[in-house]
């Protein structure tokens, strides 16, 4: 027990030492699926889950990812610290509290024939008139595997980055000015005709010139690979630029992926290792993959895992 509780005091005191923090270039640190258990019996709301991450997951956060438009009206959303996330043919087609511009597509055909486009429009004009504006938009995650964009199972070109550049056209519209991002699976970020899509953009007969049709964010999902691997990977899929893409790590925070305490704590020690081994990569946002009641209020079962995501988020958010 004094062991643990000297770990927990080195997770909360040690932070404030190093308060230079790793990579200045971090802005945001938070979790994927803040109202994960929104419909959850009995309901566990985004506003709880926040309570939980801050009281007994001693952890700051700054940027969490939520996807219902209820969640991004509530205080825990204010000042730009809530992501929204918009899928793309998740859930039933009626009566899915998730924001989705083709609710139950299992096509593109079928998503746009649930008018995927001017659904687009619809969601941007509700974040504008939202109680509390996201600090980003987390756009349709791991597009390339997503059924309502694909023909026959595979996908059809430039459907994601068209969508992009509709969601451009309608924020721009409303005066929404704040940045895209969207998550690739690693076998995505190893395809040289999604990597150019995602650099590149859809092309003008898909998309106007003067409109962007690429995220300003990406990341990659992978839980089983090396330090120098994620190096290369990013650098693959967004190059080092002065205009380039910013990076999302993407580090796992949660028991459903079977890991073990000592497993999970070597995943994110592994991201930990990434920005103090590249302390100026372009990483702008760290999105732990997600929050978890099993690992976040179950600290005597996970000691390692929830101490080192504590330190890294208290690290990182208590820099000058």
């Amino acid at each position: 027990m004094l062991k643990r509780f000297a770990l927990l005091c080195w997770c909360l005191f040690g932070a404030n030492a190093l308060a230079a923090g790793p990579n200045a270039n971090i802005k945001y640190y938070g979790y994927d699926w803040l109202d994960f258990y929104e419909t959850a019996t009995p309901s566990f709301s985004a506003t709880e889950a926040l309570k939980a991450i801050t009281d007994t997951g001693f952890s700051m956060t700054n940027l969490n990812v939520v996807h219902t438009m209820a969640s991004l009206n509530l205080p825990v959303c204010a000042g730009g610290t809530c992501a929204v996330n918009i899928q793309a043919g998740s859930g039933a087609v009626s009566g899915s509290p998730f924001i989705d511009i083709c609710p139950g597509a299992v096509s593109n055909s079928s998503c746009r024939a649930a008018g995927s486009w001017n659904a687009i429009w619809t969601v941007v004009k509700k974040i504008a008139e939202a109680k509390y504006k996201p600090g980003a938009i987390y756009f349709i995650d791991e597009p390339f595997d997503v059924p309502a964009l694909q023909t026959a199972g595979k996908y059809d070109a430039y459907q994601y980055s068209s969508y992009v550049c509709t969601l451009r056209q309608a924020m721009q519209q409303y005066g929404v000015a704040i940045p895209v991002y969207t998550i690739l699976s690693y076998r995505h970020a190893n395809n040289a005709e999604w990597i150019r899509e995602i650099q590149q953009g859809a092309p003008a007969t898909a998309c106007p010139a003067n409109v962007k049709s690429t995220p300003d964010w990406v990341g990659v999902d992978n839980y089983n690979w090396s330090v120098a691997d994620m190096w290369s990977t990013y650098n693959r899929l967004a190059p080092i630029s002065a205009a380039g893409q910013k990076w999302v790590l993407v580090p796992p925070s949660t028991a459903s992926l079977g890991m073990n305490d000592q497993q999970l704590h070597a995943q994110i020690q592994l991201y930990w290792d990434f920005i103090n081994r590249y302390p100026t990569a372009p990483v702008v946002y760290i999105m732990n993959w997600r929050f978890d009641r099993a690992v976040t209020e179950n600290r005597a079962a996970f000691p390692e895992s929830t101490a080192l995501l504590s330190f890294m988020a208290n690290t990182l958010l208590t820099k000058p």
